[in-house]
């Protein structure tokens, strides 16, 4: 699905099988090999969690590369309103259970969404949930929407459990 994404997209795609063992080691080869082709930064998609830009910066600037955050610290509401305005098509598929259920899966990021995040923020016993998932609550697969030539056309597939953890398969659809 990744790599229909990024065909849609019309964007090259750079894949690696890595595991927890040594996705650090993988990772600082794919950018070396980045690196060789001429690249000179990296753009990362972290919006607040200190820990995981610290890992991106050590680990591009230990590769010589630039590291670049242009959604770091902006507002997670603002940012899940503004996908959501421009278009873009995503899907809920993967929830840590701890926050979200199992009936989350397969949910469209779109303005009903929204509303059940900020229904459980308001409902929130604790550390809530962030908008964008930015701890892990949640993650989705953008299928459409501005710079996707086409939107790709998927099917629901089967639902697993991972140490608390649901997650959604994706198939293809003609």
């Amino acid at each position: 699905m990744i790599q229909r994404q990024a065909k849609a997209l019309g964007k090259a795609l750079v894949q690696k099988t890595v595991s927890y063992t040594n996705y650090e080691e993988i990772f600082f080869g794919a950018l070396m090999e980045l690196k060789s082709q001429g690249v000179e930064g990296i753009i990362f998609g972290d919006i607040d969690v200190r820990q995981n830009r610290e890992w991106c910066e050590n680990v591009t600037h230990r590769a010589g590369l630039e590291s670049v955050f242009p959604l770091w610290n902006v507002d997670q509401k603002e940012l899940l309103e503004e996908f959501i305005r421009a278009g873009f098509k995503a899907i809920v598929v993967a929830i840590d259970s701890k926050f979200l259920t199992m009936d989350d899966l397969g949910k469209t990021v779109d303005h009903a969404w929204l509303e059940r995040i900020e229904g459980l923020r308001s409902a929130a016993k604790g550390v809530p949930l962030t908008y964008c998932g930015e701890n892990g609550e949640y993650h989705s697969f953008v299928f459409g929407g501005p710079y996707f030539e086409s939107d790709i056309n998927i099917r629901l597939g089967t639902t697993a459990n991972r140490d608390g953890h649901w997650l959604l398969d994706l198939l293809d659809s003609p």
